[in-house]
């Protein structure tokens, strides 16, 4: 078993630091946007979350559990916080986020 995988499920288990499903739409680059698809499975980005203050970001956890379809650029993915200390009382579906960098927007889908 991959060392990488191993990781991703002892941190599953934190039970302050819940995993969720969420929606992500990766938003096509453009001149002011120039951020590409990420490579790999597992990957942490900052993100902003509509509920929280616009001044407010928070670094997220994503594992991608399938492949991206390129035509709707969507993808399903396990994410979590990557600090104990984040706001975990947002990660309830219908929460909405748009990653810092502007390349993608999620919503929280379900919560495991």
């Amino acid at each position: 078993m991959n060392d990488n995988f191993l990781m991703w499920e002892k941190y599953s288990y934190d039970k302050d630091n819940r995993t969720v499903l969420a929606k992500i739409i990766w938003l096509p680059p453009d001149l002011k946007n120039k951020a590409q698809w990420p490579r790999g499975t597992e990957f942490s980005l900052p993100v902003k979350f509509d509920i929280l203050g616009q001044d407010e970001s928070w670094s997220l956890v994503l594992k991608v559990l399938e492949p991206a379809n390129r035509t709707s650029r969507e993808v399903v993915m396990q994410i979590k916080f990557l600090v104990d200390h984040a706001p975990h009382h947002v990660l309830v579906p219908g929460n909405k986020f748009v990653f810092f960098d502007k390349a993608a927007e999620g919503i929280v889908i379900r919560a495991e």
